[in-house]
């Protein structure tokens, strides 16, 4: 991308409804970034929708609502779509109740519970207890034994699905750790298989829910991120106006050479408030 126009906002300002990441978008780690809470405010004073959608299956909303909570940042769990629910919805649409061997964490294990779905613990040839799908997630408490039987029923042919595909999550001190994408690069070398299904960003699937469910449309909605293949691939592929923000992994080295092209780009979520404080 040449002439990179940062933090021009025309236009913005007409967008109804707000979709934003958070990890590298509202905070890093444990902090909040500069602006965040200004901006929400700012979107919600002027009769705005603000929502958060998210590739980290590893919480699920009610947590999300306590880390924004602890950030001083007022959410319901009605506000938030993950990639766990996104693939709850797609799962429904092939198999509803199916049985599932789940690498993930306890508070994913016990959201696919609560969905219907039947988890099967460790490894069986038997017929009625092999699972109808492995489904990976971003696990902070992954294993070497949750990975050899993932591989053992991949082997065995058994469908394969992942939340998303995000290869680091942001942390604090501008530093990263393995997310799902590269578990499955892992699994990929050790079983020859990629997953059939990937639910979350940049599959449009969470955002073209939350438009159907709330009477959006796409022109009103803006997707708020820090990765171009995730965030801003998302809002394009479901038609929505993108905004890319510098504080996660993008940076404007990426954007020189990137092919994918957001709308909007802001050096940081404060810059975005103090564009619209500006209308």
């Amino acid at each position: 991308m040449k002439d990179l126009k940062i933090n021009e906002s025309a236009g913005i300002e007409n967008v109804q409804c707000f979709l934003f990441d958070m990890d590298g978008t509202l905070y890093l780690g444990n902090d909040r970034l500069d602006g965040a809470l200004e901006l929400i405010e700012l979107l919600k004073s002027q009769g705005k929708r603000v929502l958060y959608i998210t590739n980290n299956s590893s919480k699920v909303a009610g947590e999300y609502v306590k880390k924004l909570a602890a950030m001083d940042i007022t959410a319901t769990v009605e506000d938030f779509f993950t990639s766990a629910d996104a693939i709850v919805y797609m799962l429904n649409k092939i198999k509803p109740g199916a049985k599932l061997y789940v690498v993930g964490t306890p508070g994913f294990e016990n959201f696919l519970t609560e969905k219907g779905f039947t988890l099967v613990k460790g490894y069986t040839r038997d017929p009625e207890l092999v699972p109808d799908f492995v489904v990976l997630g971003f696990d902070t408490t992954l294993t070497y034994e949750k990975l050899r039987i993932m591989c053992d029923y991949l082997v065995d042919g058994v469908k394969y699905v992942a939340t998303h595909p995000d290869m680091v999550c942001p942390a604090e001190g501008h530093r990263s750790v393995p997310d799902a994408g590269s578990f499955m690069l892992l699994i990929e070398g050790a079983t020859g298989r990629r997953p059939e299904i990937i639910a979350g960003k940049p599959n449009p699937t969470m955002i073209n829910i939350l438009c159907e469910k709330l009477g959006y449309e796409k022109q009103d909605v803006a997707v708020v991120g820090d990765r171009l293949n995730t965030d801003i691939m998302s809002g394009i592929n479901a038609g929505c106006k993108t905004v890319c923000v510098l504080t996660g992994e993008t940076d404007r080295a990426l954007l020189e050479t990137s092919s994918v092209h957001p709308d909007y780009i802001f050096d940081s979520v404060k810059d975005i408030y103090e564009a619209l404080s500006a209308h």
